[in-house]
């Protein structure tokens, strides 16, 4: 007898959507959302709305305002310094473990596609999809549960800032084919077992990350105050 997939409360999956929108930047970091607007979005009442927003403030996400709604964290310099460091210390040593283990099928077709992005075919849903996996790789498949649970809340952060950089950039196509072209680097070295390689590719990877994230939120803001009141 076939058990029946467990159903997931309203409150996890309103919380799940509304997340997945920030990082997304759906909703853009400092922007105001109204509670009533998301209860009539997803058809639900202003509850268990308010119930998945307040796990998202207390995850960083956002601010609630009274009488508004939620405010969308922004992002800023010193944010992206912050998270950067923390991924520079967990990212390279968990990609070089990882490394050494024998998980080709999982990397082949991550490495497929980055090749079909790089030679001219793109779909920015399979692109962001694949960057996430690629990021997952680095750590899910470890023994260390602890060390995955804080990559994974650090990846989590750090996610609506790359995109955030990735989207808004005015040279967006450029930006993905160097993104791309470093995932490539990652990839091969896992293939090739090679630990030290891999961990220099990650750490490469995560300084350009860097780089470019702090170039868009810099860029957006000289846009910020040279355009003229709306």
């Amino acid at each position: 007898m076939k058990r029946k997939p467990a159903l997931v409360p309203v409150r996890e999956q309103l919380y799940e959507h509304i997340k997945s929108a920030i990082l997304s930047n759906a909703y853009a970091p400092g922007q105001i959302v109204q509670i009533e607007k998301l209860a009539d979005q997803f058809g639900v009442s202003t509850t268990p709305i308010r119930e998945a927003l307040i796990r998202l403030e207390a995850a960083g996400f956002l601010r609630m305002i009274p009488n508004k709604g939620v405010k969308i964290s922004e992002i800023s310099e010193e944010d992206v310094l912050h998270v950067w460091e923390i991924r520079r210390l967990l990212e390279p040593y968990a990609g070089s473990l990882t490394a050494l283990l024998d998980i080709e099928e999982h990397i082949r077709p991550l490495y497929s596609r980055s090749q079909s992005f790089l030679n001219g075919w793109f779909d920015l849903e399979l692109y962001m999809q694949t960057d996430i996996a690629i990021h997952e790789l680095f750590y899910v498949h470890l023994d260390n549960a602890p060390l995955k649970e804080m990559i994974e809340r650090v990846q989590q952060m750090s996610m609506r800032m790359r995109y955030f950089a990735e989207n808004s950039s005015a040279t967006s196509s450029s930006v993905v084919t160097e993104v791309t072209t470093e995932h490539v680097t990652i990839l091969d070295a896992m293939l090739a077992h090679d630990a030290d390689a891999t961990a220099t590719a990650i750490e490469r990877h995560l300084v350009n990350g860097e780089r470019r994230t702090l170039e868009s939120i810099h860029s957006n803001a000289v846009v910020s105050e040279t355009s003229p009141p709306s």
